[in-house]
């Protein structure tokens, strides 16, 4: 995604933020902040939590502007910028409390490799919420500006838009994961986000 269109949904990161806040309650370990861009999402997370935050991306241009931005905000939080793809991560098994990835899924090369490798890095009992959606918190009026002005900017460049509902549902399907669920931010819109729940070892 281009620098612009992160700003333009600047609003909407602190609103998913407390989204996941609320929904996971994970406040401590270590989160990684997958596509992470200009790092907006994961800088709203780090507020609110004492997160070990880790910012990924393969775009170098990408993580030198998320690392200009969590200076701008003075995180407390301690961070880390790695420069990586998603199918092939570099952390060990069981690795990570807490996978986030906004916008990110539908520019990687294999969608199905790259959510096998955040479900191998997921501790048991960790979460990942992956996906494109705007969130629940995001008032109606925004919702439908933001929505409108994202159907502009993908029709410009030719790009008939991203994979949800039953597109998303057989991508799960293929990754083979197994507490693996889509998620909507609304009543009757179909899924956004796709939610992994890595088991508890027994």
């Amino acid at each position: 995604m281009s620098e612009s269109s992160y700003r333009n949904l600047m609003p909407v990161y602190p609103l998913i933020a407390q989204q996941i806040f609320d929904d996971y309650q994970v406040i401590n370990g270590k989160c990684i902040d997958i596509g992470t861009g200009s790092g907006y999402l994961g800088i709203e997370l780090a507020k609110i939590t004492s997160l070990e935050m880790y910012f990924l991306d393969f775009d170098s241009d990408a993580l030198h502007r998320a690392r200009k931005n969590v200076v701008e905000n003075e995180l407390s939080n301690v961070v880390h910028f790695v420069e990586a793809d998603v199918t092939s991560l570099p952390f060990a098994d069981n690795f990570a409390d807490l996978v986030i990835s906004r916008g990110s899924l539908w520019f990687w090369q294999d969608q199905v490799k790259g959510l096998q490798e955040i479900n191998r890095i997921l501790k048991p009992g960790g979460i990942a919420f992956v996906g494109g959606g705007l969130g629940r918190y995001t008032p109606h009026t925004m919702r439908k500006r933001l929505k409108g002005r994202r159907r502009e900017e993908l029709e410009k460049k030719g790009h008939k838009g991203f994979l949800k509902g039953v597109e998303l549902e057989e991508l799960v399907r293929k990754t083979g994961i197994a507490n693996c669920c889509l998620l909507s931010d609304a009543e009757n819109e179909p899924g956004h986000w796709i939610e992994i729940t890595k088991a508890k070892e027994s």
